[in-house]
Formats: C-alpha cells, structure tokens, sequence
C-alpha cells in the first residue's frame, strides 16, 4: 500500500525532471557540423589580431553566456543590451537558458536545426563548448576554415542587416533605423546629380570607416550600425567610436558645431537626448530606447507608428505648451531674419553689378565688396544647413544672422561708394575737359581777332594797288609820246645834218 500511496508523487517529479530536462540546452555547439564549414573560435583569430581580440574581449559580445554562479543557474537579461542605448540595467524575470537564447547568444546559434538540415547545425554536444559561447568573431565574419589563408575570404558585411539578426525588437527596429536617412544615404547619393567620391566619407559605412572607396566602389553600404557602434571596442558607452552623441555625430553633422555652445549643451544634453529618444514595450514593462530615425517626435514603439506633430521630446524637461510656443518663437524670429538677409544680399549683389558697370570704378572696393557678400552668403548657408530653424542656438543663430546682414549692408555701401567715387572722378575730369575747351574757344577767338585785322590791312593794300594799277598806263603813254619826240628830233637833226 506504501508503494501505491508514493507512487502519483514519483510519476508527478519524475514528469517534473523529464520536463526540466527537456528545457536545458542539450544541444551546444560543435567545432564542425555534419554538413557546415568549421567554427575555430575567438582565441584562434587572436593569433593574428590581438588588437581587435582585446577590444572585443571588453564588450558585451564577448559576455552574452556566463557561466553560473549560483546553485540555480538563472539567467537575466539587463534591457540597455536590447536597443545599446545606455539605458539604465532593468532586470527582466529570472528564467531559464533556453534553446531560443541560443540565436544571439552563442556563436552559430541562429542557424540551429536539429534535424542537421541547414549548414553550421548543432550535433548533441561537443569537447570544447568554451569555443562557442558568446558573440564571437565568427558570428558576423563567417565560419572559420582550417586554413585561413586559403580560397575561403570572412565575410565582412557592413549593412545594418547583419546587426538586425539580433539587435531587433517587433516593429520597432522596422520603424527606426530602416526608416531614417541614414538606411537610404547611397541610394539618395547616387540619385543626385552633385554625388562625388567626397562624399562617401559621410554616405557610406565603407567611407565613414576611413576606407579608400569611389562612387564605382561595388557593395556600398548606406550609413549603417558599424558607423556609429564599434563591434571591437568599449571604450565608450554603448560601444559608441567617440565618447558621446555630439561628437560622434558631428563627425558629419556640421550641426553640432552650432549646438556645442549652446543652453542645452551646456545643461548636459546631446544630440541623442532629443534625436534619439524613444520608447518601447516589451515583457510588461516600458523602457527608453534609442530613436534611430532621430527624429523628435519620441517614438512609442511598437504601437504608435506615426510622428507627432509636436516635438513631445522637450516635454521631457518642460511642458509641452510652453516648449511648443517657443520653438515657434524662435522659428518665426529666424524666419524673417533669413527674408530680411537674402533681400540685402540681393540689393548688395544689384549694388554690385551697376557699380561694375560704371567706367572707372575702383576694382579693389568692389573686389572687397564681393568677398562681404560671399561671407554673408556662407553665414545664411550655415543656419540654412543647421535645420533647426534656430532651435539647436537660438543666441547664436541670431548673431550669425546679424552679422551677415551687417556685412551684406556694408558691401552695398561699398558699392555705392565705389561708384560714386568713380561718377564724382569722371565729374572732375569732364569739368577740366570743359574748362580745356573754354581755353580753346578764347584762344580761337584771339586768333580770329588777329586774323580779321591781318585781312583788313591786306584788304587796304589791295586798294592801294588798285589805286596804282589806275595811272599805269598813262604814265607808259607819256614815256612812249616822249620818246616818239624824242626819236622824231633824232631823225629830223640827222637828216638836216646829212644835207649839203
């Protein structure tokens, strides 16, 4: 009877221990699959890259197993790791290690089949199971061959999908990082009609990643996780590549130039404090999260799918009427003070252009005019490529504002001046051509006088010798009757002389 009365006990904890056998992971990794390539573990490629062993060493990848340390050998999750948005540690009911762990937490688990059907399957055990514990190197660079050297490259894949394997939570990853400029920054590069090499250091994860590449470069990746998150360093939270948001993305966003010094800079935020907020639910908790569409409408993942239409990050420090009217401040002021400054950059360049037009204009002026307007110009460039509309600094955003409408202001006075210089010298100069001529006309006039009297005394010379001309001829008729007398008495004495 004693056997009987046990016995439903004995059935109930032996079900009880078949059950929790079951759960266990029976199934650990192996140094080669049935059917796959060989796993040759971290330690074997530190032989010939300790640098990035080290790094990796530091990270959480190299932690995601770790041997218990309790009789009951529960795990926890801490949240911060899901989204490696530096979060504070949340712990997540204890629970078992479970076959499902195995996808993200050891190296070959997202391709377990326990029928052996898919490469790099999961025999029943294996000798060295220290070789597969954790994100090792092998996860995202491939299997590893026994001769490493040989035909057989590792893979080295920059896209953010490689991550997305792991690093993924319901919609929420669908809704961020995908949905962000950054997913489609080749696609929208090579789309333009002003893409250049240059432009890769910024556009693509190859570039950003100090990579010799050209717009011919085949398999361009768009900005992706690696650009920003180092897989082989700690250095800096959440694996960052510089110590915090601001600088790492100032590395391309010149934006953050102008936020540096701004009131919320200096209260301690950065860029991710306001583009990266997010939220997520999940296991019956809510917890922050980064917002990798960086947009500033605080995503509440996975169940609102649209944006606000209000910032809702500002109500984090202040309420959202009061932050909400004064970005409209801010944004209306730096609105009309970008109109005002491109309408004096336009009267300046018109200043300009008529100056230029006008002959002899001194060169240097309008030289000095032209670089004030290009300094103007690049001033409003700067808050027009900021895209805040102010917000990042209002202060400073003013300021610069200010001063390119100063300097726009005095390259057109500069230009006026110029040409009225120039009007005022050719004024001179036609006054003395004027004052030339004057002399001219008076100096004709004296030399027309002189010319009258010169022909007044010829003209009474001429009558004078038209008075003459008149007695001429009788004075010749006298001559010729005197000598007609005088012949006649010649001739009447000879011949009165030669008569006997």
């Amino acid at each position: 009877m004693a056997r009987s009365k046990h016995f439903p006990l004995i059935l109930f904890l032996f079900i009880v221990i078949v059950g929790i056998s079951l759960s266990l992971p029976k199934n650990l990794p192996t140094a080669r699959s049935s059917n796959g390539p060989t796993y040759v573990g971290a330690e074997t490629c530190a032989s010939c890259h300790p640098d990035a062993y080290d790094g990796w060493n530091e990270t959480s990848h190299a932690h995601a197993v770790m041997l218990i340390q309790n009789a009951s050998g529960n795990f926890y999750s801490v949240g911060a790791a899901d989204n490696l948005a530096g979060t504070p540690s949340r712990v997540y009911n204890e629970t078992r290690f479970r076959g499902s762990c195995r996808d993200c937490h050891v190296t070959g688990g997202n391709n377990f089949d326990p029928l052996g059907e898919i490469n790099q399957s999961w025999p029943e055990r294996t000798t060295d199971p220290a070789k597969f514990l954790n994100i090792q190197c092998e996860v995202c660079h491939g299997a590893g061959v026994e001769e490493p050297w040989g035909e057989a490259s590792m893979i080295i894949d920059y896209s953010a999908a490689l991550c997305e394997l792991c690093h993924q939570i319901g919609s929420s990853h669908d809704n961020s990082h995908w949905q962000s400029a950054h997913a489609q920054s080749i696609t929208d590069l090579l789309a333009s009609d002003h893409a250049a090499d240059r432009c890769l250091s910024c556009m693509s994860t190859q570039g950003a990643l100090g990579q010799d590449v050209s717009l011919d470069t085949p398999d361009l990746a768009s900005v992706s996780c690696a650009v920003c998150h180092d897989p082989h360093s700690h250095t800096y939270e959440a694996q960052l590549r510089y110590e915090n948001s601001t600088e790492l993305c100032g590395q391309c966003h010149s934006q953050a130039e102008l936020f540096e010094d701004s009131a919320h800079s200096k209260a301690g935020l950065e860029c991710a404090s306001c583009h990266g907020q997010g939220s997520h639910f999940a296991h019956g908790h809510e917890s922050a999260t980064i917002n990798h569409t960086w947009g500033v409408y605080g995503m509440y993942y996975p169940y609102n799918q649209t944006e606000a239409e209000e910032p809702i990050v500002c109500s984090t420090c202040h309420t959202q009427s009061w932050a909400t009217s004064q970005l409209g401040v801010i944004q209306d002021l730096t609105t009309g003070l970008v109109t005002n400054v491109t309408e004096t950059i336009d009267d300046a360049k018109a200043a300009i252009t008529i100056a230029n037009q006008t002959s002899g204009v001194d060169q240097t002026e309008i030289d000095e005019a032209e670089a004030m307007v290009e300094a103007a110009e690049d001033y409003l460039h700067d808050v027009d490529r900021d895209g805040s509309e102010g917000f990042h600094d209002p202060e400073q955003t003013f300021a610069i504002l200010s001063t390119a409408a100063h300097l726009a202001s005095d390259a057109e006075s500069k230009a006026l001046q110029a040409r009225s210089d120039a009007l005022a010298s050719e004024t001179t100069s036609l006054e003395a051509q004027v004052s030339s001529l004057e002399t001219q006309v008076t100096s004709l006039e004296d030399q027309t006088t002189t010319l009258q009297s010169d022909i007044e005394t010829l003209e009474a010379k001429i009558d004078d010798l038209e008075s003459a001309s008149t007695t001429v001829p009788y004075l010749y008729g006298g001559i010729g009757i005197a000598l007609g007398f005088a012949v006649g008495a010649a001739i009447v004495f000879f011949v009165r002389r030669g008569k006997p």
